[in-house]
C-alpha cells in the first residue's frame, strides 16, 4: 500500500514538473529571504539566466534599483498569506535590459500550514504594453484630431467615430455608430459609396478625393477624404478607414481668388482697352486737327485759284472769237491787197504770219484745255476736303474715289516713268451717308500704299518682268444688298506677309524706313471705318501676288 502511494506521488511530481518545465511563463520559487530554489525554462527565456545561475542568488538580482522596496512589501503580504493576481512591473534581465511583466505571487506552504517561501509566475507583457502604448497613443491623435475619422463595415455601417467626426458632421458619437455611412450623402452623391467601397475591396487607396456631404442640419459641405482599406491579420480586408477633412473654406478661398484673379484680369482688361482708344482717340484728333487744317488749305487754295481761272476761262472764249475775227480781216486783206508795202511784208516775214495765222487758233484751243483741266483739278480739291459741305452727307462714293485719283495723277505714272494700271469697275451705287472727307482720306491712305508696293516692287525688276506683268490696281464698287455698300481697292504686288497683315491696323505699326511712313494711315482708316461710319475694312493678301482692301459701310446709319 505504502509503495502504491509513493508511485502515485512521484508520478504527480512528474507531471507537475513537466507542466512547469514547458510553460511560457517564468516560474520561479524563492525563500522568505529571497533566496531562489527553482527555476524554470520560461524564467530562462525570459530573465536569460541558466538555472544554475539563477537558483541560490537572491532574487534583487532582476530588481532594477528604483524597485528594491517591491520585494519587502510582496514578502509582508506573503507571510499574512495573501496572494497577489496581475501585479504589473519591471525587472531586469541578465543583459541589463528593461522588460514589463505581470506577476502572480502565491505562499508556500508546508504540511502544517506554514508559510515557508514564495511561488511567483512572472509573464512577459512588454509587448502589449507596447500595443497599449501605441493604442493610447492612436487613440489620443484620433481624438484629437481636427479631421473627422471614420471606420466602417464594408456594408458601411459605422463603427467608430472620433471628435474631429462629431464637429465635422454635428453628430454625436452615439448618434452616429451604428448607422448607414448614408447618412452622410447629399442625394446626387449616393452612388458614390459604391464605387468607393469597389476600390477598397481590390485594396486600392483613395487619396485627396474631394466631393460634398450632407451634415446633420441639412448644410451641405465640402470635404477632402483619404479613404483606406482595413485589414484583419490574415490580410483580409474587412472594413474602411475615412478621413475626412473640411476644405468649405479652402474652396471659398480658392473661389474667391479665382473670382479676384478673374475681376483684376477684367479690369486689366478693360483698362488695356480704355488706354488703347485713347491714345487711338489722341491719335484720331491729332490727325482730324492735321486734316481739317489741310481741307481748310485745299479749299483755300482751290477757292483762290478758282476765281483767276474761271477769269480766265470765262475770256478764252471772246479772246479766241476776236482772234479769228482778225484772222479773217487779215486774210482779206491779202485777198484784196495781195502786194502790201514792203515794210509790211519784211514784218510779216519777221512774225512768220502764215505760221501765226494757222497756228493761233491751235493755241487758243489748248489754252481752253489747260483750263479745263485746271478747273478739274480745282474740283477734285473742293471735293476731296468738302469744307464747303456738312460733315455728314449723302455723297456719290465713285466722286470721292475719282477726286482721290486726280490728286494722285502724278504718281500713277510712277516714279520710273512706268505707268501704273488703273482698272476702274464701278458698280451702280446709290448716295451714300457718310463723312466724304474722312472717307476720301481712307481712299487716299490705302491707294498710296498700294502705289507704294507696287513702285518698291518694280524697283527691283528688270523692264522685260514689268512688260510682261505691268502694275496695277483694282478699284471695284457694289451692292452687297439692300443697305450694305462695299468697295474693294486691290493690287497685283508682292503681297503681305501673314504675321504683318495681323499687326496692320495697329497704331504706330509700319513696315517702310523712317520718314517714310508712320503707321498711322491705317489705324486711322480702320477707326474712321469702323467706329465713324458702323462698317469694316479687312485685308486680304496672298504673299508673292496680290493685296486687297475690303472697305464695306451702311448705306443709311446714325454716325458717330
Amino acid at each position: 500500500m505504502g509503495n502504491l502511494v509513493n508511485e502515485e506521488a512521484q508520478e504527480a511530481l512528474f507531471r507537475l514538473a513537466t507542466i512547469v518545465e514547458s510553460s511560457e511563463d517564468a516560474i520561479i520559487s524563492k525563500t522568505l529571504d529571497g533566496v531562489i530554489v527553482s527555476w524554470n525554462y520560461g524564467a530562462e527565456r525570459l530573465f536569460g539566466y541558466k538555472a544554475q545561475e539563477a537558483i541560490g542568488q537572491h532574487v534583487t538580482m532582476l530588481i532594477p534599483s528604483d524597485r528594491i522596496n517591491e520585494e519587502a512589501q510582496i514578502i509582508q503580504k506573503m507571510k499574512l498569506g495573501e496572494r497577489v493576481e496581475h501585479f504589473e512591473t519591471v525587472r531586469q534581465r541578465k543583459d541589463g535590459t528593461l522588460i514589463d511583466i505581470s506577476l502572480t505571487i502565491s505562499p508556500i506552504k508546508d504540511t502544517t500550514g506554514r508559510i515557508i517561501g514564495v511561488s511567483k509566475i512572472a509573464r512577459d507583457i512588454s509587448i502589449s504594453k507596447q500595443v497599449e502604448k501605441a493604442l493610447f497613443h492612436l487613440a489620443a491623435i484620433v481624438e484629437s484630431s481636427e479631421d473627422a475619422i471614420i471606420s466602417k463595415t464594408l456594408d458601411g455601417v459605422i463603427i467608430s467615430w472620433n471628435f474631429g467626426a462629431e464637429r465635422l458632421f454635428g453628430y454625436k458619437e452615439e448618434e452616429a455608430i451604428g448607422q448607414h455611412g448614408i447618412m452622410l450623402f447629399p442625394s446626387e452623391r449616393i452612388n458614390e459609396e459604391a464605387q468607393i467601397i469597389e476600390k477598397v475591396k481590390l485594396g486600392e487607396r483613395v487619396e485627396h478625393f474631394e466631393t460634398v456631404r450632407q451634415r446633420k442640419d441639412g448644410t451641405l459641405i465640402d470635404i477632402s477624404l483619404t479613404i483606406s482599406p482595413i485589414k484583419d491579420t490574415i490580410g483580409r480586408i474587412i472594413g474602411v478607414s475615412k478621413i475626412a477633412r473640411d476644405i468649405s473654406t479652402s474652396k471659398q478661398v480658392e473661389k474667391a481668388l479665382r473670382e479676384s484673379e478673374a475681376l483684376l484680369q477684367q479690369k486689366a482688361t478693360e483698362l488695356e482697352t480704355t488706354l488703347l482708344e485713347l491714345k487711338r482717340t489722341q491719335i484720331q484728333l491729332i490727325q482730324n486737327e492735321k486734316m481739317s487744317s489741310l481741307g481748310q488749305l485745299v479749299a483755300g487754295v482751290a477757292h483762290e485759284i478758282n476765281n483767276p481761272v474761271n477769269f480766265i476761262y470765262a475770256n478764252l472764249k471772246p479772246a479766241n472769237d476776236y482772234a479769228l475775227d482778225l484772222l479773217r480781216l487779215l486774210r482779206l486783206y491779202q485777198k484784196y491787197y495781195p502786194n502790201p508795202l514792203p515794210e509790211i511784208q519784211e514784218e510779216g516775214k519777221e512774225i512768220d504770219l502764215d505760221f501765226l495765222v494757222e497756228d493761233l487758233p491751235k493755241l487758243f484751243s489748248s489754252m481752253q484745255v489747260g483750263a479745263v483741266r485746271i478747273q478739274t483739278i480745282v474740283q477734285s480739291l473742293r471735293n476731296f476736303s468738302r469744307m464747303d459741305e456738312a460733315e455728314i452727307k449723302q455723297v456719290n462714293i465713285h466722286e470721292g474715289i475719282d477726286s482721290t485719283l486726280i490728286l494722285l495723277q502724278h504718281r500713277l505714272t510712277g516714279k520710273s516713268n512706268w505707268e501704273i494700271k488703273l482698272v476702274k469697275n464701278y458698280g451702280n451705287l446709290p448716295l451714300v451717308e457718310c463723312k466724304p472727307s474722312q472717307l476720301n482720306q481712307v481712299f487716299m491712305n490705302i491707294i498710296c500704299n498700294a502705289i507704294d508696293a507696287l513702285e518698291e516692287r518694280d524697283q527691283q525688276r528688270t523692264f522685260e518682268e514689268i512688260e510682261q506683268q505691268p502694275s496695277q490696281i483694282l478699284i471695284s464698287t457694289q451692292m452687297l444688298d439692300s443697305h450694305l455698300v462695299q468697295i474693294r481697292i486691290a493690287d497685283n504686288g508682292q503681297g503681305i506677309p501673314k504675321i504683318v497683315q495681323e499687326q496692320l491696323f495697329n497704331p504706330f505699326f509700319t513696315t517702310k524706313s523712317v520718314g517714310k511712313g508712320t503707321g498711322l494711315g491705317l489705324s486711322i482708316s480702320y477707326q474712321i471705318v469702323t467706329k465713324k461710319h458702323n462698317g469694316s475694312l479687312r485685308c486680304h493678301s496672298i504673299p508673292g501676288h496680290q493685296t486687297e482692301f475690303v472697305i464695306e459701310i451702311p448705306i443709311r446709319q446714325t454716325l458717330k
